[in-house]
C-alpha cells in the first residue's frame, strides 16, 4: 500500500464539439453570464490564423443546460488566438449584453450586442477592458500591436511597419460606453517622458494588458518598449496604475534587462515566457492589489503589489517558478494557473495553488504541438466560474473548451471535488488522470503544422511540484 495520499480528481468534460476549433478568449475575462448557464466562446471552422486578411471567427455562447448548444451571435475578423475578439459580458447586464470587437472600413470598433432583441450599438474604438460599472472601456490600437506584439494584434487592415515610435496623439484611451466620447489617458510620448530611462531613447513604445479594478476606480496596464520588436527578450516592461481620467499615475514595477555584455545584438538564451526579466499577466485582486509575474532582485516569481504603494509580497516562493495565466478563486483562497510548454516534452501543466497553505494540486499535463507558430497558438487560459464551483480551460490537443466540475461542492472551499488532504503528488504516489475527449481539429495556416491529437485520458506522471521544472 502506498504510504502517500492519492488525489481523486474529477474528470474533465468537453463543452465544445468538433469539427470546430473552439476557445474562450483571454484568461482575465469572465465567459459566464450571471446565472452560470451561458458560456461565451469563439469558433473557427477552417484552418486559419488571424494574420490571414479576412480570417473570420464566430462569437456566441454555449447553453450549459441544453446539451452545450452553441448559439452564434456574430462574425468578426478582429481576433487572435490569445485574446479572441475581447469577447465578454457587460457586467451591468451580465445576462443580456455582450461586448466584442469588429473591424470597420476605417479601423476597429466595440460592439455592444443585446441578446434579448439582437440590437447592436457601437463605439468607434476597439475594446481592451470594460469597467464593471458599465460606464467606460479602455482602448488602444490593435494595428500597432500587429507590429510590436503580433500574437495579440489585429491584421484585418494593412499593417504600417514604419510606425511612429512615440506618438503624442496615440496611446491608452478611455471611452464613455454610452456617449462614445473618448479621451487620451496616456500617450506614448507621455509614457516615454514619465521617469524616462536610457533604454527608451529611439525605442518603439506600446501598451498591453489593460484592466479595470472591481470597483471601476483604478486601471492597470503594461508599458513596453524596445529597439528590436522581433526579439521578445529585448523588450522592457513597466507595470503602471492610474485613475480612469489619467490622474494619480503610479509605476509599481520597472523591469530592466541585464543586457548581455551591453550588446543589443546578442541572442538571449533563456525562455522569455518562463523566466525572463519581465512583467506579465497582471490581474486585479480586489480594488487595491495586483498579482503579476515579475522579476525582483533577480527572482522571477508571482508578486502581489499594493496599488500606490511600495509594498510587494512574493507569492509561492520556490514552489511557483514558472510564468502562466493565473486567476484567483472567488473565495480568494486558490490560485489557478497554467504553464508554458516544457521544451523536454511539449506539455503544459494545469494546477491549483492554495495561497495560505502553499500547497499545489496538479490537474493535468496537455500536449502542445511544438511546431505551431505563435500567432496560431492558444494557451490553456484557465478560469473560474463565477461561483468557484467549476473551472474551465482550453485543451490545445483537442481544440476544445473543457470543464472540470465537482460532484460535491462541499468537499472544500474551492467547490472543486478534490479528495483531502490537499497536497501535490509526492515521490512514489500513484499517477493522476484527467480525462479529455480527443478530437483532431486543424489550426494554423501554411506557416504552421496542425495541432496533433493525444490519447485520452491524459496521464500525469508522478513528480514533485516543489521543484523547478529545469
Amino acid at each position: 500500500m502506498n504510504r502517500y495520499e492519492t488525489l481523486d480528481l474529477p474528470k474533465a468534460h468537453k463543452i465544445s464539439h468538433p469539427p470546430f476549433c473552439s476557445f474562450f478568449g483571454y484568461y482575465d475575462k469572465c465567459p459566464w453570464d450571471e446565472t452560470n448557464r451561458y458560456l461565451l466562446g469563439h469558433r473557427v471552422d477552417r484552418t486559419s490564423t488571424p494574420t490571414d486578411h479576412g480570417s473570420v471567427v464566430t462569437v456566441g455562447h454555449y447553453d450549459l443546460e441544453d446539451g452545450n448548444h452553441f448559439t452564434p451571435l456574430a462574425e468578426t475578423t478582429s481576433w487572435n488566438w490569445q485574446q479572441g475578439a475581447m469577447l465578454q459580458w457587460l457586467e451591468t447586464s451580465p445576462t443580456d449584453k455582450v461586448l466584442f470587437n469588429r473591424a470597420t472600413d476605417c479601423g476597429y470598433q466595440t460592439v455592444v450586442c443585446d441578446l434579448k432583441n439582437g440590437h447592436e450599438r457601437t463605439v468607434d474604438k476597439p475594446l481592451v477592458a470594460a469597467s464593471p460599472r458599465g460606464d467606460f472601456i479602455l482602448s488602444y490600437d490593435f494595428s500597432r500591436l500587429a507590429v510590436t506584439h503580433p500574437t495579440i494584434g489585429y491584421f484585418t487592415h494593412p499593417i504600417a511597419r514604419n510606425l511612429e515610435k512615440q506618438p503624442s496623439d496615440d496611446g491608452l484611451f478611455c471611452v464613455d460606453l454610452r456617449s462614445g466620447e473618448e479621451s487620451l489617458i496616456l500617450s506614448y510620448a507621455a509614457a516615454a517622458s514619465l521617469q524616462p530611462l536610457p533604454s527608451m531613447n529611439s525605442a518603439i513604445h506600446w501598451f498591453t494588458h489593460a484592466a479595470v479594478n472591481p470597483t471601476g476606480t483604478r486601471i492597470l496596464f503594461l508599458h513596453r518598449w524596445t529597439k528590436r520588436v522581433e526579439d521578445e527578450n529585448q523588450w522592457f516592461h513597466r507595470l503602471i496604475t492610474a485613475n480612469p481620467d489619467g490622474s494619480s499615475i503610479a509605476i509599481l514595477q520597472t523591469s530592466e534587462h541585464p543586457a548581455p555584455s551591453g550588446d543589443e545584438g546578442s541572442d538571449w538564451t533563456y525562455a522569455y515566457e518562463e523566466n525572463a526579466n519581465q512583467i506579465s499577466h497582471p490581474v486585479w485582486v480586489g480594488a487595491d492589489h495586483i498579482l503579476a509575474w515579475s522579476t525582483r532582485g533577480e527572482r522571477s516569481r508571482y508578486h502581489l503589489y499594493t496599488d500606490r504603494s511600495s509594498d510587494v509580497e512574493e507569492i509561492g516562493g520556490d514552489t511557483l517558478r514558472q510564468n502562466g495565466h493565473f486567476t484567483i478563486s472567488p473565495n480568494k483562497k486558490w490560485l489557478l494557473s497554467d504553464t508554458y510548454p516544457d521544451p523536454s516534452n511539449s506539455c503544459r501543466s494545469l494546477f491549483l495553488f492554495h495561497l495560505t497553505e502553499r500547497r499545489t494540486v496538479p490537474l493535468g499535463d496537455f500536449f502542445s504541438d511544438p511546431h505551431l507558430a505563435k500567432e496560431a497558438r492558444c494557451d490553456l487560459h484557465p478560469r473560474w466560474r463565477r461561483d468557484g464551483k467549476e473551472l474551465y480551460y482550453y485543451s490545445p490537443a483537442d481544440s476544445m473548451i473543457m470543464a472540470v466540475s465537482g460532484a460535491s461542492p462541499s468537499v472544500n472551499a474551492s467547490g472543486i471535488s478534490i479528495a483531502t488532504p490537499l497536497a501535490g503528488p509526492r515521490p512514489g504516489s500513484a499517477p493522476i488522470r484527467v480525462t479529455a475527449a480527443a478530437s483532431r481539429a486543424p489550426l494554423g495556416g501554411s506557416r504552421s503544422a496542425q495541432i496533433g491529437s493525444r490519447p485520452s485520458p491524459l496521464l500525469l506522471p508522478p513528480r514533485n511540484w516543489c521543484r523547478g521544472r529545469r
